[in-house]
């Protein structure tokens, strides 16, 4: 009675989930992932219409179908996991290999069911509780060792999930193996057990997939909201949120921090000589030049038109003059080939530190390199130079003072 209402309840289940994949596959037509998921539930489906209709075929064929209707769903959700995640694993093949296996074992089984009826499908079940032992194993190290940042919630669900199906299915074979009877009559938690993950995966694996989707989805918006499209730098609001982020770990933490601000010089005459299109190659060529020159932790964004962002955790005036010396220099070397010839450019810098401030605002630091920018700019271009804050008479404890590096050349940092 249980075995018939569970079975009831998952063909309900799979007709449901069926329909809804096979929408969004017709709907997505470029999305294979739902195409795979909606061929596993179509063949859950039709398993079980062979298991209460077996009666209207011949035993020998409406059984082999029906038991070999979980093992081919089960390869199909580790081909739309594998596909998804864009992994080159052969794991497809051994997963379909298997199946085919199996049907072969059925089908050598299956006409011996008129003379044993019961040890053949004893020997059939455990035969496919195996199987899905090792495809939920499959797909659940998939899932479990790709690293993907965006999508790593609802994998680690759904690959423990599956984690604890192959566990339930690798015990239901011991059972039989070591009692040579099925689950049911041997080991009665042990099917309580299956009873539970085999109505709970119907629900479970569908819905976590959406969950990867949707996470991926809403991560690539995000993406699309703070990237520059251009520069592929973040844009205005990324900064923000990074400079935000940054000015609040420094306020807990008491590290300090910098903020250089870039502009090119004349950017506005070179786009009146050259084009749109050639600022806009320089553009994204100095964004390169910025981002291959500092380190991973830092940030590097387009605050909007010519001016460049570079947040440096952890960095003080001494590190800060270097890398900003270092990269008005190499910018000024730089060669951008424009129409084929050979164009240079010089940029502008402005440099703020944190320096030890009991209480500070990105807002604040963003406006003091900004006013050191156009001292740069004021005191002749291609030039770096660095706003010295008023230090607060309530200044951290512990802390020693950021002090501006001192004049190296007619480029280099220096207090405005």
């Amino acid at each position: 009675m249980l075995t018939a209402a569970i079975g009831f309840v998952q063909n309900v289940q799979l007709a449901c989930f069926a329909i809804v994949f096979i929408l969004m596959a017709l709907h997505d037509r470029e999305n294979r992932s739902f195409r795979w998921l909606a061929c596993a539930y179509c063949a859950g489906l039709i398993g079980g219409a062979f298991e209460f209709a077996g009666h209207l075929v011949p035993a020998w064929v409406s059984i082999p179908l029906s038991m070999i209707a979980a093992p081919v769903g089960y390869a199909c959700i580790h081909s739309g996991v594998v596909h998804f995640l864009k992994r080159a694993w052969p794991t497809r093949w051994v997963s379909f290999a298997l199946v085919a296996a199996t049907f072969l074992a059925f089908l050598f089984w299956s006409p011996s069911l008129a003379h044993s009826f019961g040890a053949v499908m004893d020997r059939m079940s455990t035969l496919q509780d195996l199987e899905l032992a090792i495809q939920t194993a499959l797909t659940s190290i998939v899932l479990l060792t790709t690293w993907e940042e965006e999508t790593i919630w609802p994998r680690r669900v759904m690959g423990t999930f599956l984690s604890v199906y192959s566990a339930v299915e690798f015990a239901r074979v011991a059972v039989y193996l070591i009692t040579g009877v099925l689950p049911d009559r041997a080991a009665p938690w042990v099917e309580g057990a299956s009873g539970i993950v085999y109505v709970v995966s119907c629900s479970v694996l569908p819905l976590n997939f959406i969950w990867m989707q949707n996470a991926r989805l809403h991560a690539y918006m995000n993406r699309q909201m703070t990237t520059d499209v251009l520069t592929r730098l973040l844009n205005r609001r990324g900064l923000t949120q990074a400079g935000e982020l940054e000015t609040a770990r420094y306020l807990r933490e008491r590290r300090d921090f910098a903020v250089i601000l870039m502009d090119i010089d004349h950017f506005k005459r070179l786009n009146d000589s050259y084009g749109h299109s050639a600022g806009d190659q320089v553009l994204a060529e100095t964004a390169w030049v910025l981002r291959s020159l500092v380190r991973k932790t830092d940030t590097v964004g387009r605050l909007g038109g010519e001016e460049f962002v570079i947040l440096l955790p952890g960095t003080l005036a001494d590190g800060a003059a270097k890398l900003s010396e270092n990269l008005r220099l190499t910018i000024e070397a730089h060669d951008y080939l424009i129409d084929g010839r050979k164009l240079h450019i010089t940029g502008s810098f402005g440099v703020a530190l944190s320096a030890a401030r009991a209480h500070l605002a990105w807002e604040t630091l963003l406006k003091e390199a900004d006013q050191a920018l156009y001292q740069a700019k004021r005191d002749g271009r291609n030039l770096c130079r660095f706003s010295v804050p008023t230090i607060e008479s309530d200044p951290l404890p512990n802390q020693s003072q950021s002090r501006p590096a001192s004049q190296t050349g007619t480029g280099a940092a220096q207090p405005s």
